[in-house]
């Protein structure tokens, strides 16, 4: 007599799982035939598959005081002329020098910095960098002469740069293709938060006068000094927050780490959803590279085949025009933004009521070596620049709207013609501080949201193996543009009030019409 359940006998048998494939696997064979049959998931597959939630808004915290230092280690000093121009006897070229050491030390870097990351990884850069750039803004702050200021400024670039440089593109690599753009965008109104929060720290240490005497006579710790104290602390909190994130996955599964990658997507999955690490759904992923090749001396050996063909067409020529606009857009917007808050107490006070008059040459401060009185400053002054800061948010707001509709290259160059047009009614209509505050504030607003557009085409256009060297070139570039500009602005206030404005002017206007030229990279897929 047959009955049911011994029917059933051989087909309960074949699934009970007894051979080696199952004390290697863990799975069945019916289950491995499931699995061999599936077709493996690429990178925007799986990060789709992950949704949009708790870890997310996570990132874009543990973001948020990364930013603030790249606006605190590049923009600090900018602050501290009104008191330190005295304490330092320092000219207008020194202050340009300054301004610009830190960015000296970013290129310097930009290479050293790109190549680690694009084989070694994006989560330990990001640690390290962060945390030593704030040990030695530490130092900088102890500064008590113009020579180590200078040092540790130019050291704390170096160190900031690769981390910067790799966050972008790690940002970009945790989002799916549809909100890659607008993230890239909103997370510039971070710069916006700090350039808004940098000068009310000013203020309330600046307006002070502090003098604490230590070892004698011999150190001295002024006002300025713990403004920039006070500054240090970021990049050290921003060290630590990424030390609670991921790696990349997109970046291990380019370097053949496919299991470690399934294991990011899972925690991500789970943060997003809530659900169990079980209910994900991808369970085979592309393979893009050997695993013998993705680790340690290995993937250091084959570093440079690996980035080459950046430099090299097809490459090359998109990334020389992106770099050729980025030096552009920044030698303005930069150049306006570290010269402003000096600009901006010089035109406060009471011999220069406007912006010609303040940087007339005939009419600057002379400092000697006998005398010399600090700019005074009050609260209204570090407001403006407050208020300069926050004129990004709106530019942001409308260009996260448009970004995806109208093009990003679209948005860069009618970014840099509006911003071109801002600078050139300067000198013309700066007769106060509130209307050179206005039209500083529109220039600022359309180059930020330039540079962030340039940005996400930038990070778009490379594939993953090039993507940081290819970033870290572009904002080498831009910091070459900075370098430029903030030298460049003293020697043409030379020559009169108008030649630093027309040459600004004309730059970005050439970089507004160069930006038609670069390819439309509108939801394009990461490769």
């Amino acid at each position: 007599m047959v009955t049911t359940r011994d029917t059933e006998a051989p087909a309960n048998r074949e699934e009970i799982p007894h051979d080696h494939l199952f004390r290697v696997t863990g799975l069945s064979s019916s289950n491995l035939e499931k699995l061999a049959q599936e077709p493996p998931a690429d990178f925007e597959t799986a990060i789709a598959a992950t949704g949009y939630g708790c870890f997310n808004i996570v990132l874009m915290l543990a973001s948020l005081p990364a930013f603030w230092s790249a606006v605190s280690v590049t923009s600090s000093v900018s602050y501290i002329f009104t008191r330190a121009q005295c304490d330092m006897q320092l000219s207008l070229l020194d202050m340009g020098t300054v301004n610009a050491i830190t960015y000296g030390g970013m290129i310097a870097s930009a290479m050293i910095w790109g190549f680690l990351s694009d084989t070694l990884g994006r989560r330990c850069i990001m640690i390290y960098g962060f945390f030593g750039s704030g040990l030695v803004e530490i130092m900088a702050a102890m500064s008590q002469n113009f020579t180590m200021l200078l040092v540790t400024k130019f050291a704390s670039g170096f160190l900031f740069n690769g981390p910067f440089a790799v966050l972008l593109t790690y940002i970009a690599e945790l989002h799916r293709t549809e909100y890659r753009a607008r993230v890239i965008l909103l997370t510039s109104l971070f710069y916006t938060f700090a350039n808004i929060t940098l000068p009310l720290l000013a203020w309330s240490l600046l307006t002070r006068d502090i003098n604490v005497y230590l070892f004698g006579q011999e150190f001295v710790i002024h006002a300025w000094n713990l403004f920039l104290l006070a500054s240090a602390m970021v990049p050290l909190m921003t060290g630590v927050a990424f030390i609670f994130l991921p790696e990349s996955p997109k970046f291990l599964m380019s370097r053949g780490r496919n299991e470690e990658a399934k294991q990011v997507f899972k925690k991500i999955f789970i943060l997003n959803t809530g659900n169990r690490k079980e209910d994900y759904p991808i369970t085979n992923l592309l393979e893009e590279k050997s695993e013998q090749q993705g680790r340690g001396i290995a993937a250091l050996r084959g570093g440079w085949a690996q980035i080459s063909p950046l430099f090299k067409v097809p490459h090359a020529p998109w990334l020389f025009l992106i770099c050729v606009i980025h030096i552009g857009a920044m030698f303005g917007s930069n150049t306006i933004r570290l010269w402003y808050p000096q600009l901006a107490a010089m035109i406060g006070s009471d011999s220069n009521k406007t912006l010609c008059s303040a940087i007339d040459p005939t009419q600057a401060p002379v400092v000697s070596d006998t005398s010399c009185i600090p700019i005074e400053t009050d609260m209204l002054t570090y407001l403006q620049s407050s208020i300069v800061g926050a004129g990004s948010v709106l530019t942001y707001g409308i260009g996260s709207l448009l970004i995806n509709r109208c093009g990003k290259k679209i948005v860069a160059g009618f970014c840099c013609v509006a911003s071109a047009a801002a600078v050139l009614m300067m000198p013309f209509l700066g007769t106060g501080s509130f209307s050179v505050a206005a039209m500083v504030t529109a220039a600022l607003a359309f180059t930020s949201l330039c540079g962030a557009a340039l940005s996400s085409i930038c990070v778009d256009l490379f594939p993953t193996s090039l993507r940081v060297m290819a970033m870290v070139t572009f904002l080498m570039c831009g910091r070459l543009g900075t370098i430029a500009g903030t030298v460049a602005f003293p020697a043409l206030i030379g020559f009169g009030c108008f030649p630093p404005f027309i040459t600004i002017t004309a730059v970005l206007a050439a970089i507004g019409v160069a930006c038609l030229f670069l390819p439309n990279t509108n939801l394009k897929k990461l490769e």
